[in-house]
């Protein structure tokens, strides 16, 4: 039973730090897309 404690706070943790590096690639995406938007208005 331990052992699948163990091996879900693994899990949650690599999830939790997954979704951040999603966060920070997805908020890049959408400056990207800002800025690309901005110098075609321009």
């Amino acid at each position: 039973m331990e052992n699948i404690i163990k091996t879900v706070q693994q899990f949650l943790e690599h999830s939790d730090a997954k979704l951040e590096e999603l966060a920070k690639k997805n908020q890049s995406l959408k400056l990207q897309e800002n800025s690309k938007e901005r110098s075609e208005d321009a």
